[in-house]
């Protein structure tokens, strides 16, 4: 069986690593690459980038010649650029020689991810404007922020990467302004957890700018000497040394017609990573699949989501049977001294789809109340009639996420918030009160 795998980072790779080991010689895989870089961390260019993680090569988990020694050939700089499902053939380009080529397949699966997004006035290039997608790219940054006479940073995009990498800039000292077109930071999380957020950014420094707009750039020999921003009707012009795009990204899938896609691009996808179009699969960034709270499908980018899609096109195509994975939608991340994590719906999600919830929350205590004082916050997002958990968000100090995950396995398997407050959880007061706090919150949602 040929299979011919279009990118080489979470989902591919991992598609790629499992069905090599349940097939071995009895699969011909051959993964081709656009960029130069393959089964890289990409959550953890921000703390490269910050000089928590010394080297880029820590971020790789294995190298193509590495991949190649263990039979599954990866051909970088060779980009995808159409796909005969017909004839069931792909075009490639290899990008280094601008030759192309026509490869045959049995089996095509896509894992091409998702590019950040150029639209005006980012759709050209300048000497000082970096976007953030690969192991590269930060190191391009992290040399930039190095450069002692570069002092002001904007960040367009207040999204987990640029929140993350504003951290990374003060770490040098530089002056951090945000741009966010969506009234708060985080938009996906509810108003209250963003305003958190935004207030521990502005007290480490980062100047935060909510509704507000890149509308132009000041060029001068290559090179961007300012931003000219709208807020409303007001402009303002704001110094730039370093201009980091982050708003946003679109799923890389230009490349293929006649397949079912989402609005924004990106592949539709059932539970087991089939496409409209039979023996074509697609897992990660560049998908888009149903989720488990709502049943409607919804984009999640993340690289805990792409290597498990990955993994269930690796078991299928070699004959196993997958394990079952529910989309939840979970993410957390930390800004200087406060964490946030979100799992299923936040309140506002619930709202726009018309369900019928309570929302409840609570403050805590992250550890007993005599060993520590750092607080956390607990909102819950229930069913109205049958209590069923929809999500939870969890922000502040001390064992935040944790709390969170509590609440992804209890939506995982559809527990109530009256099962929530009576499971038994480990105790000890490092981690918590004889009461845990989402035990707390669970009894006394009413």
């Amino acid at each position: 069986m040929k299979t011919i795998i279009i990118g080489g980072v979470a989902a591919g790779m991992s598609a790629a690593s499992k069905l090599k080991r349940l097939l071995k010689d009895k699969v011909d895989i051959v993964v081709y690459e656009k960029g130069g870089e393959v089964s890289y961390g990409a959550c953890g260019i921000p703390f490269y980038i910050s000089d928590h993680i010394k080297q880029g090569k820590e971020l790789i988990a294995r190298t193509a010649e590495e991949f190649a020694q263990s039979g599954i050939p990866v051909r970088t700089w060779h980009e995808v650029i159409s796909v005969d499902a017909q004839a069931k053939t792909v075009t490639v380009r290899n990008r280094k020689t601008g030759e192309t080529f026509v490869d045959h397949y049995d089996k095509l699966v896509i894992g091409s991810g998702a590019a950040v997004r150029h639209f005006p006035p980012f759709d050209q290039s300048y000497d000082n404007l970096y976007e953030i997608r690969d192991v590269a790219d930060g190191t391009r940054v992290k040399e930039a922020l190095f450069d002692e006479s570069r002092k002001h940073v904007v960040i367009v995009g207040a999204g987990f990467i640029g929140l993350e990498v504003s951290e990374a800039c003060r770490h040098y000292g530089k002056e951090v302004t945000i741009l966010e077109l969506s009234e708060h930071i985080l938009p996906s999380f509810d108003p209250e957890v963003s305003e958190a957020l935004e207030a521990e950014l502005q007290s480490h420094g980062v100047m935060v700018r909510t509704k507000t707009a890149a509308s132009e750039l000041v060029t001068e020999h290559g090179r961007i000497r300012s931003v000219i921003i709208k807020h409303g009707e007001e402009r303002e012009e704001l110094p730039v040394d370093i201009l980091i795009n982050s708003a946003g990204i679109a799923p890389a899938t230009g490349f293929i017609d006649g397949i079912e896609k989402a609005q924004n691009g990106a592949i539709c996808v059932n539970e087991r990573m089939e496409t409209s179009i039979p023996d074509i699969y697609a897992a990660g960034d560049c998908s888009i699949m149903k989720s488990a709270v709502t049943g409607a499908y919804t984009y999640a980018p993340l690289g805990t989501n792409a290597n498990k899609q990955g993994r269930i096109i690796g078991d299928i195509l070699g004959g196993a049977e997958p394990k079952p994975f529910k989309l939840i939608g979970s993410s957390a991340l930390r800004l200087f001294g406060m964490d946030a994590a979100k799992v299923g719906l936040s309140e506002k999600e619930a709202k726009a789809h018309g369900m019928n919830y309570k929302a409840h929350t609570i403050t805590g205590n992250s550890y007993a109340s005599y060993y520590g004082k750092e607080k956390l916050n607990i909102k819950l997002i229930y069913d109205a009639k049958t209590r069923v958990v929809l999500g939870a968000e969890t922000w502040g100090q001390g064992i935040v996420v944790p709390r969170a995950n509590y609440y992804a396995i209890a939506i995982y398997a559809g527990l109530t918030v009256d099962e929530m407050g009576f499971m038994d959880l480990c105790y000890s007061p490092p981690f918590s009160g004889v009461w845990d706090a989402a035990l707390i919150a669970s009894n006394t949602a009413r």
